[in-house]
C-alpha cells in the first residue's frame, strides 16, 4: 500500500513540477538578475519581454535557463578549501563555468538526442546498408555529428549573435596573428577548450583575463578571451534564442 501511495505522490509531483519555474516569482527575479544587461537594467523592459513569450512552456524554459545561469555561472564560483590555496582560482572556476555555459546551450536544442546506431537504423529505410568500408562509415558519422552532435547547437547559438559581438569573439582568438575567420570556427575552438577540461581534466587557461598561447597544427594560437566577454555573449545569445521563438510563432500565426 505504501508503494502505491509513493507512486501516486511521485505522479502528482511530476505534474506540479512541469512548469515549476513559472510557479514561483523568485525564478523570475533570478532571471532578471542574470540577464538584466540585455534589457538596459530596466525591469519593465524585462517584464514586457517575458510577457511576450508564447506560452507557459516557453516562459518556463526561459526562467530555467536564466536561473540556472545565475547560480552556475554569473554569480557562482568554484571554491576550494585547501590551506595553501586561495579559495577561488580563476582558471579553476572558469573551467567549470565554461562547462556550465555550454551545457545550458546544449540544453536549448530543439532535437531530442539519438545515438549513432539509432540514427543509422532510421537511415536504413533509404537503403543505407550494407556499409561498404570504413570511409563510408566515417562519412555517415560526419553527417550524424552535423545533425545531432553537441557542437551543432553550440555553432548555431553563436551564429545568432549580433555582428559586433561575433567580431569581439573572433578577435579574441588569433591564429598566426589573424583573428579566426568565422564565428563557427571560434565556437568550435571554445567547445574544444571545454572538452579538454571535461574529458581530460585540462584546466581551461584559454578563458582568462590574461593572454594564453597555444598551438593548432603548428600554427600559433593566442587567446585573449575574458570570461566577462563570454558571459556577455551568452546573455545576448539567450535573448536572441527566445526572440527567435517569438518570431517563429508570429510567422505561424
Amino acid at each position: 500500500m505504501a508503494g502505491d501511495y509513493g507512486v501516486m505522490f511521485k505522479g502528482a509531483r511530476s505534474l506540479s513540477m512541469k512548469y515549476k519555474y513559472c510557479d514561483d516569482d523568485v525564478y523570475k527575479d533570478d532571471t532578471y538578475e542574470s540577464l538584466s544587461s540585455q534589457f538596459d537594467d530596466n525591469r519593465q523592459k524585462f517584464d514586457t519581454f517575458y510577457s511576450s513569450l508564447n506560452d507557459l512552456e516557453t516562459k518556463n524554459e526561459f526562467l530555467r535557463v536564466g536561473s540556472t545561469y545565475l547560480f552556475f555561472v554569473k554569480s557562482g564560483d568554484w571554491h576550494v578549501n585547501v590551506q595553501r590555496s586561495n579559495p577561488v582560482i580563476e582558471y579553476f572556476t572558469n573551467s567549470f563555468k565554461l562547462v556550465a555555459i555550454l551545457s545550458i546551450i546544449e540544453s536549448l536544442s530543439d532535437k531530442e538526442h539519438i545515438d549513432f546506431f539509432e540514427w543509422l537504423s532510421k537511415k536504413d529505410k533509404k537503403g543505407l546498408f550494407p556499409i561498404e568500408d570504413r570511409a563510408q562509415l566515417r562519412k555517415h558519422y560526419d553527417e550524424y555529428k552535423i545533425e545531432y552532435g553537441s557542437i551543432r547547437r553550440c555553432k548555431s547559438f553563436f551564429s545568432n549573435l549580433s555582428v559586433p559581438t561575433k567580431n569581439k569573439l573572433r578577435n579574441a582568438i588569433t591564429i598566426n596573428g589573424v583573428p579566426v575567420k568565422t564565428i563557427e570556427k571560434a565556437a568550435v575552438m571554445i567547445y574544444q577548450a571545454r572538452s579538454n577540461f571535461a574529458h581530460e581534466s585540462m584546466s581551461t587557461l584559454e578563458i582568462s583575463n590574461c593572454w594564453c598561447f597555444a598551438k593548432e597544427k603548428n600554427k600559433e594560437v593566442i587567446w585573449k578571451l575574458p570570461m566577462k566577454l563570454l558571459q556577455n555573449s551568452f546573455e545576448e545569445g539567450v535573448v536572441a534564442h527566445f526572440n527567435g521563438i517569438i518570431t517563429n510563432q508570429h510567422q505561424k500565426d
